[in-house]
Formats: C-alpha cells, sequence, structure tokens
C-alpha cells in the first residue's frame, strides 16, 4: 500500500502529460463529428469546417456557399483561404475567445478555438456570411491586409461570380456572436468529456496494473484519481525573467494590477515596443503567449482567494478584473479542470 501511494503523484504528472499529448482527431470522432458540424451549419445558416493548428482542414466543408467554393477551387485562392483560417485560429487563441473577422474576400467566418489547457489543438471555422449595411453594431476587422486577386477568365464568369457573392447569406451581428458563443460552449463540453474519459481510462489501467489494491481501496483510489480537485497543485515554476529583459516592465505592471485586464497593444507602447514584435519577444521570455500569460496570474491569485477567504466567485471575479463571471469561471475551468466552487468546496473542505 505504502509503495501505491508513492506511485500516485508521479502517475498523476504521467497522467497530466498524456493529456497534453491528444490531438483534434483523437478528442473526434471525425466521421460523428462531421454529421453533427452538417446539422449546425443547417441550423444557423452558415459553413462550417474544422482545422487543425495549422490551418488544415481535418473535415469536410459543411453547407460551403458557391460563392466559396469558386474561390477555394482556384489554386492561389485557396492558398490564402487556408492561411486565413490559420491566422484567425491563432489570434482567438490570442484573445482567449471566438474572433469574428473579414477574409479576403471581405466575407464574415468566425474562428472558434479548441483547446486543452493552454495548448492549442485547431479550430472549428464557419461563416461565409455578409453583414447587412444597416447593421451598426458590427465591429469587424479585415484578418489580412491583402485583397483576393482572383478574377474569372470571362465576363459571363465573372458575373455568375458577382450573382454568387450576392447570394451570400446575411447575418446580424448579433446572431453571429450568439452562433459563435453556442458552438464555443460545445466545443468546451467536447474537450472536456475526451480529457475526462481519457483520465479515466488511464486511471483504471494504472489500477489493474497494481493488482495489489483490492474491495474498498480501489474504490477509493479511483474516486481520488477522478475527482480533480482533490489533486495536489502541480504548478510548474514560473520562468524568472531579468529585469533587462525588454518586456519586464509588462510582467511588472501585471503582477502590481491585478484589477486590470490589461491589453498587450498596452503593454507593447509601456515597453516601447509594437505589438507584433512584444508578443513573439513575450512568448520567447515566458514561454507562452501574454494574454495566457495574463490569464494564468489571475487564476493564481483565484486560487489563493479560494483557498483564504470567502468571497463569492464574483466577487473575485469582480476584483479581478473578470466583468463578466461566467467568463471568469470558464476559464478557472480551462487552466483548473474544474469550477472555482468546486475547487473551494472539495479542496479545502
Amino acid at each position: 500500500q505504502t509503495r501505491e501511494n508513492h506511485a500516485l503523484p508521479a502517475f498523476r504528472r504521467c497522467l497530466k502529460l498524456a493529456i497534453r499529448d491528444l490531438d483534434l482527431k483523437t478528442l473526434l470522432d471525425i466521421p460523428l463529428w462531421e454529421k453533427v458540424q452538417d446539422e449546425l451549419a443547417k441550423l444557423t445558416g452558415t459553413a462550417i469546417i474544422t482545422i487543425d493548428f495549422k490551418g488544415n482542414p481535418i473535415t469536410k466543408h459543411s453547407c460551403r456557399t458557391d460563392f466559396c467554393s469558386v474561390i477555394r477551387e482556384n489554386p492561389i485562392s485557396r492558398k490564402r483561404c487556408f492561411r486565413c483560417d490559420a491566422l484567425a485560429g491563432l489570434e482567438a487563441v490570442r484573445l482567449g475567445r471566438p474572433y469574428i473577422y473579414l477574409c479576403h474576400c471581405g466575407i464574415v467566418d468566425v474562428a472558434v478555438p479548441v483547446l486543452v489547457g493552454d495548448r492549442y489543438l485547431g479550430a472549428v471555422m464557419f461563416g461565409q456570411v455578409r453583414i447587412p449595411n444597416n447593421d451598426t453594431e458590427a465591429k469587424v476587422e479585415r484578418l489580412v491586409s491583402e485583397i483576393s486577386s482572383f478574377q474569372a477568365e470571362s465576363v459571363t464568369a465573372r458575373q455568375d461570380l458577382l450573382e454568387k457573392y450576392q447570394r451570400l447569406p446575411e447575418m446580424e451581428y448579433k446572431r453571429i456572436v450568439a452562433v459563435a458563443d453556442t458552438i464555443n460552449a460545445m466545443v468546451n463540453y467536447i474537450v472536456d468529456r475526451a480529457v475526462n474519459t481519457e483520465n479515466e481510462a488511464m486511471t483504471y489501467k494504472f489500477l489493474l496494473q497494481n493488482s495489489n489494491m483490492h474491495g474498498s481501496s480501489v474504490n477509493s483510489e479511483i474516486q481520488e484519481l477522478r475527482n480533480p480537485a482533490l489533486e495536489t497543485d502541480i504548478n510548474e515554476p514560473e520562468p524568472e525573467i531579468p529585469k533587462s529583459s525588454p518586456v519586464y516592465p509588462a510582467v511588472a505592471y501585471v503582477k502590481s494590477h491585478r484589477h486590470e485586464m490589461v491589453s498587450m497593444n498596452n503593454m507593447a507602447k509601456l515597453c516601447h515596443l509594437s505589438p507584433s514584435y512584444f508578443s513573439r519577444l513575450f512568448r520567447r521570455e515566458l514561454g507562452e503567449n501574454f494574454i495566457n500569460y495574463v490569464n494564468r496570474q489571475k487564476i493564481q491569485w483565484a486560487k489563493e482567494k479560494l483557498r483564504s477567504g470567502n468571497d463569492s466567485v464574483v466577487q473575485i471575479a469582480q476584483e479581478l478584473g473578470y466583468m463578466d463571471s461566467s467568463y471568469f469561471i470558464s476559464v478557472f475551468k480551462r487552466f483548473e479542470g474544474i469550477t472555482p466552487l468546486v475547487y473551494r468546496q472539495h479542496k479545502y473542505r
């Protein structure tokens, strides 16, 4: 029994490493997901495709529009479509939420990131719609500066392409946001279920290999291993960053302004760097992107407050700069695998 108790911490570390090795094809039963994707596309009135972290499609296109079919059949335009998909997925990861944008053809697409912890696996892309001209709430930026140079060969073909563009479905910005939130919730649920399934499979395998554990002791160990709220926190040490580092002012600012939702652009200005160079340098110095770093710090601070105080989850979220407590809860669960309330109730019961 003593030997098994010593084995548990090592097993938990192996389990976390195994979860980090999950890929998109492991998370999703592709044939089944394509059926769900087809129905979701019909229900929302959008085109949907799932891509890996490089921007390569791993599913077929559900309800692709005639206009985009022509664009994606052209070798040059298809490369730009793939590039837009890849860049949009990365931007969604940076923002920590679905990213709504205009593609190189000027139509609206959305990237919903698929994350396991802080690891980006790919994205569910939907859209191929236009926003009505009278929609004053639309806030959509163009992802790339270049505009598609695709030209049909004949006047008839150009006229046909224009007609296909005009037949693109129109959708109000509010509706696009609502669809993005729905698909994002579905993706998070699927990821959580897949991670839990992998957790359970490895747990039972571990227990079977250690056959000297019998009866109630096996059940108790199963419960301990399956419940992440009862695990010992395994926090990787934060990389030490010297004061001479160009991004040190940003790190110091984040640590001394827990109540703020700090933007990357403002921190780039503070460090006298361009946003793009600041982003690359920050990742190189700290090992993760800026938004992820800020959220990780805030979640560590939230755990301290959950352990030591009686403030409500809403109060803690507001104190850390999260105006939307539901978003705070989703971020907490992404990092810790459980909600703040479960963390407080079970880990420090």
